[in-house]
Order: C-alpha cells, then sequence, then structure tokens
C-alpha cells in the first residue's frame, strides 16, 4: 500500500520502542499477516485477522462495521484507524490518521464509486473520532475544511524519512543490464499512476531535458493503473518511448538499488498530504526536484529544487539544472541529508503516543 504500509513498517517498531509496555494487536486480512509476520517485531504484536476483515471491494464496509466490535470483544482501549477508513460509531475511543484529502479534490485520483462510499463512510467516522491525525500543516487545513472537524481535533504529525534502507541494494550493474537503464544518468520518480501524480507531465518535460543530457533515462515506478498505458502512450507521441523505463513495483532492494543509482530525483505530483518518497532521497543523497504545491515545501524545506507541477519547461529546467551542474546537485544532497535527518520515526512515534493519550483523556 506505499507510504501506508511503510507508516504501519516503521511507526509500530518505534512505538514499541518508546512504550515496550504497551500490548497491541494489529487487525489484518491475510496478505497483511503474512507481510507483517516477516519483520523482526512481529513477535511483539498479536496479528488478528477475521474472515470478512479486507475482502476485496469491501474493505472499507469492513472497517467501517466490523473492526470497533472486534477490538471491543480484544479488550482493546484505542483503536488507530491508519488508513482513512474507521468505524462509524466507534465505542472504542478512536484515532484516525488521514494522509489527505485528495480523493475529495481530485476527482480522478479515485473510481467513482470509491468516491461516493469513502464520502459516506470516511467523514462521519472522522468526525466521530476522538482525535485525527493529520501529516503535514496543510493536509491538517483541507481536512479541517472539508470534513468540518474543527482544527483542534486535528494533530499534526510528519512521519519519519520513509523506509529505513536496511536492504542490500541490487547492485548497479544488474539493474541497469535488466532495466535497460543504458550507461547514461537516470531521472528517478517512484509514484502511483494517478491523476494527481501528475507522471504525464514529468513526462512530457522528457525531450526538453534530452537536449540538454541526451543519454538520460527515466524510471518510472510505481503499480500498474490504467493511467501507466495512457502515459505510455505518451512517450511514443512524443518520440522518448526508448528513454522511459516503466518496471512496475520493484522489490525493496531494487528499489534501494535505484536510489543508489539516481543522479536525480523528482516529485512532480500536484497534490500530496505529505511527500515520503521526497524524505526517502533526501536521506540517501539523492538530489531532488520536486512541485511547489500543498505539503510537498513542508517536507523539502530549502532542500529542493521547485517547479510548477502542471509546467513541462520549469519541470524539465529543474531537472537539467540538476543533471547538469554538479555543484548544485552536490548542495542539494548535502542540503536533502541534514533536512532528512530532522523527520524521526521516534519523534513520529511519541507524538502519536501523545495523541493517543488525548483522545483517552
Amino acid at each position: 500500500m506505499g507510504g501506508i504500509e511503510t507508516y504501519v513498517r516503521e511507526l509500530y517498531p518505534a512505538i514499541l520502542e518508546a512504550r515496550p509496555d504497551l500490548r497491541i494487536s494489529m487487525f489484518v486480512n491475510d496478505q497483511g499477516r503474512e507481510l507483517i509476520a516477516s519483520e523482526q517485531w512481529a513477535d511483539s504484536v498479536r496479528l488478528v485477522t477475521h474472515p470478512l476483515l479486507g475482502v476485496r471491494g469491501a474493505r472499507a464496509l469492513g472497517e467501517a462495521l466490523l473492526v470497533d466490535s472486534i477490538a471491543r470483544r480484544r479488550g482493546c482501549e484505542l483503536l488507530h484507524s491508519v488508513a482513512l477508513t474507521a468505524p462509524l460509531r466507534p465505542s472504542v475511543p478512536s484515532v484516525v490518521m488521514v494522509a489527505d484529502v485528495t480523493w475529495l479534490r481530485e476527482p480522478g485520483a479515485v473510481p467513482r464509486l470509491t468516491r461516493a462510499l469513502w464520502k459516506t463512510l470516511v467523514i462521519p467516522a472522522a468526525r466521530r473520532a476522538r482525535r485525527l491525525i493529520a501529516i503535514s500543516e496543510s493536509a491538517r487545513d483541507e481536512i479541517a475544511e472539508d470534513f468540518r472537524v474543527p482544527l483542534d481535533r486535528i494533530d499534526v504529525i510528519p512521519l519519519g524519512p520513509g523506509t529505513n534502507g536496511v536492504v542490500q541494494p541490487t547492485d548497479e550493474g544488474e539493474l541497469r543490464e535488466r532495466l535497460r537503464l543504458g550507461s547514461g544518468p537516470v531521472v528517478l520518480a517512484v509514484s502511483a499512476f494517478l491523476a494527481h501524480k501528475n507522471v504525464q507531465r514529468l513526462v512530457e518535460a522528457l525531450p526538453a531535458i534530452r537536449t540538454e543530457v541526451s543519454d538520460v533515462t527515466l524510471v518510472l515506478c510505481g503499480n500498474w493503473t490504467p493511467l501507466q498505458e495512457e502515459v505510455r502512450a505518451r512517450t511514443e507521441a512524443l518520440g522518448v518511448r526508448d528513454a522511459v523505463v516503466m518496471p512496475g513495483w520493484v522489490s525493496a532492494a531494487d528499489l534501494e538499488g535505484l536510489y543508489r543509482l539516481a543522479a536525480c530525483f523528482v516529485l512532480p505530483s500536484r497534490r500530496e498530504g505529505f511527500g515520503l518518497p521526497v524524505l526517502e532521497a533526501m536521506h540517501r543523497g539523492v538530489p531532488v526536484a520536486c512541485s511547489s504545491t500543498s505539503a510537498v515545501p513542508e517536507v523539502a524545506g530549502d532542500a529542493a529544487s521547485y517547479f510548477a507541477p502542471e509546467s513541462p519547461r520549469e519541470i524539465a529546467a529543474a531537472v537539467t539544472e540538476i543533471l547538469g551542474d554538479p555543484a548544485r546537485a552536490a548542495e542539494l544532497a548535502d542540503k536533502g541529508r541534514k533536512r532528512a535527518e530532522l523527520f524521526t520515526w521516534r519523534r513520529t512515534a511519541e507524538q502519536t503516543l501523545a495523541t493517543f493519550e488525548r483522545a483517552l483523556a
């Protein structure tokens, strides 16, 4: 689940480290049990499944109607819902993390039926929760406005610096050969193929980038959606098909290897609740070019080259500045490492625990 999965995998070991006395039950489907069971900290939590939990096409309904009764039977004192959907009428004190309201403000972000379902389930559940967690000031303001929830019930808790990067990265030579990356510089984008992620504008910037750096390759990592076929068609229309690689969802080792070999990381999104890949790239010393909208500047600070996300010309200028100026690239890489150090999962855990205390009080 992208950023939400990273949130769970990184936050909860940090919570366990900060409060080893807590008894934590995680309500997961069978696939979730398998994923979490592989974590080193899995023995410190109880993994709870239910035949109706996480059923494809009915996950939101399960979380709205089923999870509260499971939590109550388990004797839970507080329920932390990490992926937007939550019990409609919680009898257990409820804390809900709402990453963003992109699905409300960007009609193409989710299917129309999903949007209608979430409006029916998510907003009432959020209003009845004891506390809401937003991951940026920008997201908090939009949540308060769209959900009509008082600002003082929403705690802003920034995330940590993405995945921990301890996995052994795939060798650069193997990646270049297997993914046909050539020998030139690689521009990396890690993004789902969704309309608001704005990948198409990045592709439209590629001809101008290649004018300055002819052997550049753009790698677009992300799970498949129908939009990917539109992006592929756009690369062919622009004559850059040979310079764009779309490997789909890559393994942790491959992603780590791609971060290692990338000359530049790009986040072209029109809207983000946070922008976790920006910190992942900065943490690894990759210079970043990113959009100047929504929550992204809160995360990137002065450690990125910014562009207006709707302007292929500005995107191309920001990327070619990094690729063509080693001193600027080194400056951004150094600033990025220092910026990423300001975000820790331990701090996220401590602030989340404080929200739990407020909810219980």
